[in-house]
């Protein structure tokens, strides 16, 4: 049964879904200031704005972030590629010139709340590219080259990478996938657990109960990632369940072979370090 909506801009938010594949054809400039002021609209605490986007469409950059930053093939492809950061040093600049007091990369919150308003710009200029029909696309793997993005885009102190969008015209318009709703991730007044079982069941509903076939590699590779976060027998237990299933499921797919638990655990000190090279000294205090 086709699906009623209220409007028009429900139909795109319900029917949106991530663009992989674009054409060989420019954005024209008009449309892409357009889309992108569209996302400079949104809300931000105190109407601040403290971001910045760096535009990228030269085939030198793009290339760059496919080679150094080991970005997928997507972004070298994509006619525009909009890299949203947190921006203090603009403000403090600001601050500066008016003589006004200013400790922003020193303080937890104003990062937090500029996270905050970053993405919030960033998912208004991706739903204002759908309704004009462009296709995008995030790219999250900004987390594992921050220092190189920094050399690539020339980002100074008080300037830090949030995401990466990428922006063009689709060879084809992509089909959503489907989402846990209301019932699965809307508690009224407090936090309350499911039903387990129901848990466990609308997750399968929503990936169509697929499962993996069994190889000793992803058994394999299973193993090695339980046991590195827990023990030998944990790891033991689970290979079993698996076997006794006969088949691998989403949640062991998604946490032991795609997002590697114990990879997914790496990395916190040198995003500390980060962090701090980029003049956001507010994390030294932890």
């Amino acid at each position: 049964m086709k699906k009623e909506y209220r409007n028009e801009t429900m139909k795109l938010l319900y029917e949106r879904a991530s663009c992989r594949s674009f054409q060989d054809k420019d954005i024209e400039e008009d449309l892409l200031n357009q889309v992108i002021d569209a996302g400079l609209h949104g809300a931000t605490g105190g109407n601040l704005q403290p971001y910045s986007i760096i535009k990228i469409t030269s085939k030198e950059t793009k290339k760059r972030l496919v080679e150094e930053c080991e970005m997928q093939k997507i972004v070298a492809n994509a006619p525009v590629n909009l890299l949203f950061c947190i921006d203090w040093r603009r403000l403090g600049r600001w601050a500066k010139a008016c003589h006004a007091p200013f400790t922003a990369t020193k303080s937890y919150r104003h990062f937090w709340i500029a996270l905050q308003d970053t993405v919030i710009c960033a998912q208004n200029i991706c739903t204002a590219a759908d309704s004009v029909g462009l296709g995008s696309v995030y790219i999250g793997t900004v987390e594992s080259c921050f220092m190189e993005l920094k050399s690539i885009c020339n980002i100074p102190e008080g300037v830090f990478p949030v995401v990466l969008l990428s922006l063009g015209y689709p060879t084809k318009y992509p089909a959503p996938r489907k989402k846990l709703g209301v019932e699965a991730l809307v508690h009224n007044e407090q936090y309350q657990d499911l039903d387990i079982e129901e848990l466990v069941r609308l997750h399968d509903e929503k990936y169509e109960h697929k499962t993996l076939p069994i190889t000793e590699e992803k058994l394999q590779t299973i193993y090695e990632v339980t046991a590195d976060i827990s023990d030998k027998s944990n790891a033991e237990n689970i290979i079993n369940t698996i076997k006794e299933q006969g088949h691998i499921n989403m949640a062991q797919r998604y946490f032991g072979l795609h997002y590697m638990a114990n990879w997914s655990c790496t990395g916190n000190q040198e995003f500390i370090d980060t962090l701090i090279n980029y003049g956001f000294d507010w994390i030294k205090g932890i």
